[in-house]
């Protein structure tokens, strides 16, 4: 054990002592006076103007004691800025020589020698002027900048053949070079990573595409449930970009990458064995689980996931959180999560605490000391140096210095060094607060800490030996033409292990640590196991700068100090700092040339990562559709919607293709993937995919049904149009149940026009193959194609009319056409909620042919079968109703030719052909015993009468048709060939209107009483004399009966029925 004793009574706190040793500005040696010490430096407190009139303590929390560890030291109560970690004031350590009694060291209390007033004044007057530099800002910069190319001029070549060396893997990291090693401790190297750095050795996107098979056909073997679960997502997604506000949108952004990302990680596809990179080749099975592994990295990283703030704010901070402030996952945690789930590398920590004896004893527990703590594992960083048991140390032996551990001082002086590593991770914001926020201000008072905890660790190891310096004095003497002997060199290594109070080995791995946690980046590249581990650890560990000044140089100590209140872009934008900080750190590890930072250009997943860490977002995406076509197309479409995929055609990405069109501009020549082109990519697969049925079998879909809805969120909308419309007519459209999902899943995303093309095709083909009128009639309304719902319904009425008989009959209704004669307010209320325009379409026609269909269910009350709805009124009373409808049929049919004159602008519910039919239909209720017809329903057929005998003759020839078919099926129970009675009628007055006679059309059926070619909506045979009628007014005329005849009798009857009306005095 070793005391100091000390001749100088402790100054304050704020006094320079000569034995304050301040970080070296002259790479070559010691400063030439260890009097000056900068307040500013990371080993010193910040200055008063920063923190008020309270010096910040830097130490005052570490307890050096070594009750952390088996044996414990004399304790030393330390506290406050400039005491020594290891119990010895600084002012009584040697400036020049050490002696040596036996394995222990003893340091003269006398102070180094040399006039050190000068010098103390110099250096005043020297951080005089530096002040009186900083307070103009521009002047400042081009001073810092002259003090670093001062400070890293001489060591930066030396510093890059050093690192472009091949450096030894963790598996031989003992045998580290003592030069790269050491020089960090006096010399702060430079960081290694420019913030602007960019690699250009790969052409990561032409690989990406290369190793892309031919999209082609692809099938899609995705779980269902993973892809039901994926749409409800990216839906929300879609409705929210369409309708939030923008804070709203980010956040739902967020959170949807948050639930793919769980959700790929659920799937029982995506489990992956902690295997090497090499596992996801072309060809690997599984797809999905290589998919997720780049998804999980590349979505958390842009949009990490929220978190509740259980961590107490930073002291430190000057602006106080809101309330109801979000808090996210700070990034280093994100990347470190990933690296622990996807790339696990051989862990020496495991093999290191199966040790019984002490962790110290296995010959990788260094190995697992930094292994751990690169990881972010500080706890079991902890748990190692604690349960170390120095006492059977492996590297004893390796140190010279026992073969079954550390003995005496060494084992007292090393105990005492990992008891201040203890205490220092003790402080680690991690294991305080679980804060992973690496570039806050908690953790830059962390590694102000760690500063001065290494340069502690090598006071005390080494004291002012002028062996401890020639380390650093080696490179710059090649750079002037000087030759130094490889044995001097190896004779300063072994001065210094000989000199070191502390056994080299623990010495060696402390600082390592120490380094490590300041984020020595060079470091942090030679603890890394491969380029993946490298690049994302120099992320991990960044202090958010990103100015290329070493840390822990003077330069950099007071460049913070002059821009403490800029504003930094990590700061402001930490995903985009972040993605920045990766791609230069990519461009650095791949600069290193080492063989085992190469990457492997034929595996997919090491091109997705590169990718990623490059910001290239198109070839990831390459990458990823050529395992997961729904993985690609969700990925895009989170980051279209966060805004941070862009294509790479640069300003052509804003255009669509109208625009390129009218731009003259060949679209053959893009050749990057868009969003749109993945999610086109992702509907071709899905509309060939039958049912799609979530795991609880409680959702079913159809394939083309989520095809259609993903084409809905596409971008451009005439591809949106083509693509639906191609899916649409591949589509079996042979049930109303898929109709009715089509329709209202084209509705619901505003696709009208395809809702009404599938209408009319379904509608088709009901009329083709189906005698269903009442669905035909419902979807032409939904097509809003009126006239094929008028050709319909004068199909339905003239059945009705040359039957004289309502048609269909009773029994052979169908649903449909049932619900909208018996309650057509409620089916076409229904309707309405679908689309009201076709409610109002199919309510404005329907109204003719259900007043006919009523007049004659009147009229055969008493004949109809059982069950059958009836009017139950009175036989007078319900022949009244029959002649009250029957009159309003008439008077609609007619009014297209009042006065005479054929108006064709005129819109009726019953077509002008069938009013010599109607005119016979209303004899019945002529030269009754009892009148029937009110005077006003006289009125209506003598007008009807006169309209007709007046009208011109082209409308009297299409009458006559129909009565002689009505009368020729009522005696030769056949009506007429459609071939010989097909025709058209013009009106004479105008050649621009006409209308397509029912009569013998294919509307009503062939000789054979079957179908023609044309049409399916026929009358079921010829012979219409089997239905029971109450009455048939075509009975009381020979076949060979004209309209003239019709006339005339029923003139006669209206004149009679006219004067008993006036007899009886209802005039």
């Amino acid at each position: 054990m070793f005391r100091v004793p000390s001749s100088t009574p402790p100054s304050t706190p704020d006094s320079r002592r000569a034995s304050r040793n301040a970080p070296s500005t002259t790479p070559a040696g010691p400063p030439p006076d260890r009097s000056f010490i900068a307040s500013s430096t990371p080993a010193g407190p910040p200055p008063s103007a920063l923190f008020g009139n309270s010096q910040l303590n830097l130490t005052k929390n570490l307890d050096f004691n070594r009750s952390a560890l088996k044996s414990s030291p004399p304790k030393h109560e330390l506290s406050g800025v400039g005491s020594g970690l290891f119990g010895a004031p600084t002012s009584a350590r040697p400036g020049s020589q050490r002696t040596r009694s036996g394995n222990s060291f003893r340091v003269p209390s006398s102070p180094p020698s040399g006039d050190q007033s000068g010098e103390e004044s110099t250096e005043v007057s020297e951080e005089d002027d530096d002040m009186g530099e900083e307070e103009d800002e521009d002047e400042d910069e081009d001073e810092d900048d002259e003090m670093e190319d001062d400070e890293s001029e001489s060591s930066e070549d030396d510093h890059q053949d050093a690192f472009t060396q091949n450096r030894p893997r963790p598996n031989d990291r003992l045998s580290q070079s003592a030069m790269s090693r050491n020089s960090v401790v006096r010399v702060p190297n430079p960081p290694i990573v420019r913030s602007d750095a960019k690699q250009s050795q790969y052409d990561l996107l032409s690989i990406a595409k290369g190793l892309v098979p031919g999209q082609g056909r692809q099938s899609m073997n995705e779980p269902d449930g993973v892809i039901l679960e994926m749409e409800k997502f990216l839906e929300e997604l879609h409705a929210s970009m369409e309708s939030d506000v923008p804070d709203r949108k980010s956040i739902v952004v967020g959170e949807t990458a948050q639930e793919l990302v769980t959700l790929w990680e659920a799937s029982p596809h995506h489990f992956l064995s902690a295997s090497s990179l090499g596992s996801s080749q072309a060809g690997a099975a599984q797809p999905l689980k290589h998919a997720t592994r780049l998804t999980s990295l590349l979505l958390s990283l842009h949009h990490p996931s929220s978190i509740t703030q259980t961590q107490r704010p930073s002291a430190h901070s000057l602006v106080a959180s809101r309330p109801d402030s979000r808090h996210f996952t700070p990034i280093p945690k994100v990347l470190l999560n990933w690296l622990d789930m996807y790339h696990p590398t051989t862990s020496e920590v495991s093999l290191v605490m199966r040790e019984t004896h002490g962790y110290s004893a296995h010959e990788q527990f260094w190995d697992a000391i930094w292994a751990s703590a690169f990881r972010g594992n500080f706890l079991q960083t902890l748990k190692l140096l604690r349960g170390a048991n120095l006492s059977v140390a492996e590297t004893a032996s390796i140190d010279g210095l026992g073969e079954n551990g550390y003995r005496g001082d060494h084992l007292d002086n090393a105990e005492r060094a990992v008891t201040a590593a203890v205490n220092l991770l003790e402080q680690c914001p991690v294991v305080r607060s679980d804060d992973w926020d690496v570039k806050g201000p908690d953790w830059s008072i962390f590694r102000q800490r760690v500063q001065q905890a290494l340069y502690d660790l090598e006071e005390f190891a080494e004291g002012d030996s002028q062996n401890r310096h020639s380390m650093s004095q080696l490179p710059q003497a090649s750079q002037f033409g000087l030759s130094q002997s490889r044995n001097g060199f190896n004779l300063s290594v072994a001065s210094r292990r000989a000199e070191s109070r502390v056994p080299w080995s623990v010495y060696e791995n402390l600082s390592r640590l120490y380094k490590q946690l300041l984020g020595s980046e060079e470091e942090i590249i030679t603890t890394a196991s491969d380029w993946v581990d490298a690049t994302l650890g120099l992320a991990v560990w960044w202090n958010g700068d990103e100015d290329d000044v070493a840390q822990g140089s003077f330069a950099a100590s007071r460049r913070s100090i002059a821009r403490s209140q800029r504003v930094r872009t990590v700061d402001i934008t930490p995903v985009k700092a972040y993605c920045q900080r990766l791609s230069a750190s990519l461009a650095t590890v791949l600069e290193s040339e080492e063989e085992d930072f190469g990457i492997n250009t034929t595996d997919r997943t090491e091109i997705g990562l590169a990718c990623i860490f490059d910001d290239n977002i198109e070839g990831v995406l390459q990458i990823l559709r050529g395992w997961s076509a729904p993985v690609a197309a969700a990925v895009a479409e989170v980051a279209s919607a966060g805004d941070w995929f862009r294509r790479a055609d640069g300003i052509l990405d804003q255009f669509d293709q109208s625009d390129l069109m009218v731009l003259s501009y060949n679209e053959g020549q893009r050749t990057s993937v868009s969003k749109d082109d993945l999610l086109t990519a992702y509907a071709d697969q899905l509309s060939r995919r039958g049912q799609v049925t979530s795991q609880d079998g409680k959702v079913v879909r159809e394939g083309w049904e989520l095809a259609i809805q993903v084409l809905g969120r596409l971008d451009d909308s005439a591809v949106t149009d083509a693509r639906i419309t191609a899916i649409l007519g591949e589509i079996s459209l042979d049930s109303s149940d898929r109709v009715n999902k089509v329709t209202e899943l084209c509705n619901r995303m505003g696709l009208s026009n395809q809702a009404q093309s599938v209408a009319q095709k379904y509608a088709d083909h009901l009329r083709r193959n189906t005698q269903n009128y009442g669905d035909t009639l419902l979807y032409y309304a939904r097509a809003h194609d009126a006239d094929r719902i008028q050709e319909v319904l004068r199909v339905l009425v003239a059945h009705c009319i040359v039957k004289s008989i309502a048609y269909p009959p009773i029994a052979e209704l169908d649903p449909s056409l049932n619900d909208l004669i018996q309650l057509p307010k409620q089916t076409l209320t229904k309707l309405a909620t679908v689309d009201s325009e076709s409610a109002q379409l199919l309510s404005n026609y329907l109204s003719g042919y259900a007043t006919i269909r009523k007049f004659y269910d009147l009229r055969d009350e008493d004949i109809l079968p059982q069950g059958a709805p009836k009017q139950k009124l009175r036989p007078i009373a319900r022949k009244r109703a029959a002649a009250n409808a029957l009159t309003v049929i008439i008077s609609s049919a007619a009014s297209s030719i009042r006065g005479g004159l054929y108006d064709p602008d005129i819109e009726t519910v019953v077509q002008v052909d069938v009013l010599l039919a109607l005119l016979g239909e209303a004899l019945v209720f002529v030269n009754q015993s009892k009148r029937t017809l009110t005077l006003q329903h006289l009125y209506s057929l003598l007008a009807a009468v006169e309209d007709i005998e007046t009208a011109p003759s082209m409308i009297r020839t299409q009458c006559e048709e129909v009565l002689s078919t009505a009368l020729a099926a009522a005696h030769d129970g056949r009506v007429p060939s459609p071939q010989s009675l097909l025709q058209k009628s013009t009106s004479n007055l105008t050649t621009a209107s006409s209308q397509f006679s029912l009569i013998g059309s294919t509307e009503l059926g062939s000789v054979e009483g079957q179908s023609t070619e044309s049409s399916a909506i026929l009358v079921r045979g010829g012979n219409v004399d089997d239905a029971k009628r109450a009455w048939d007014w075509r009975k009381g005329f020979s076949k060979d009966a004209t309209g003239k005849d019709i006339v005339r009798v029923l003139r006669l009857g209206l004149a009679k029925e006219t004067a008993r009306a006036f007899a009886e005095g209802d005039i």
